[in-house]
């Protein structure tokens, strides 16, 4: 009984830990503050559309909470510029997955949460980054972040335009099904919506 409350003592600290990390990044834009708690509640409200296990629900929670935190690694002047990025500037952002991958690989109980971090940039068309893998190369759970972080930077304001409505965002998700998101994942995004809005 110890051992057991030992471990769930553990796992709630790590818990929190995760949390903190997410605020801290999300902190560093006003635009993105709550970014990855968000993510995270409408990447489960996905998972339980696509009749995830539970245990996979705990990773997809956490793994989403964590997706950005490579962009510690992103300098302010990038991530905060209020208009278009130069080739340059994107292509630091694309370097977030693999610093977030390689900051957190040093932690064996998050192992399982690193194909998230690392590869929910990825598109079923090969034109995601940063590996360009194709369809069912990309884990499952990564599809999911993609779809619901994509979601939730349309639906959010930013310092270049307005937020768009919940509506015209999962018009646009479904236009990019197969293609720049995966068309399953943009179907259960649909059917779990109305429970989120």
């Amino acid at each position: 009984q110890s051992v057991s409350a030992a471990e769930a003592e553990t796992r709630h600290a790590y818990v929190g830990a995760i949390r903190a990390l997410a605020l801290a990044l999300d902190a560093r834009d006003p635009y993105t503050s709550g970014h990855s708690e968000r993510v995270s509640a409408v990447s489960v409200a996905v998972g339980r559309q696509m009749k995830l296990a539970d245990d996979e629900l705990e990773i997809l929670r956490l793994g989403a909470l964590l997706h950005d935190i490579g962009k510690i690694g992103i300098p302010d002047a990038v991530l905060r510029k209020p208009g278009p990025l130069t080739p340059e500037e994107f292509a630091l952002i694309e370097q977030h997955p693999g610093v977030g991958a390689r900051i957190l690989r040093s932690v064996h109980f998050l192992a399982p949460h690193l194909p998230i971090v690392e590869l929910h940039h990825e598109r079923p068309d090969g034109q995601g980054y940063p590996h360009k893998l194709r369809g069912d190369e990309i884990p499952l759970l990564a599809r999911i972040v993609h779809v619901a972080d994509a979601f939730d930077a349309m639906t959010s304001a930013r310092a270049y335009r307005p937020a768009r409505h919940p509506d015209v965002a999962l018009a646009e998700l479904q236009r990019g099904a197969g293609a720049e998101f995966d068309a399953d994942v943009v179907a259960a995004m649909g059917r779990a919506w109305p429970d989120l809005g």
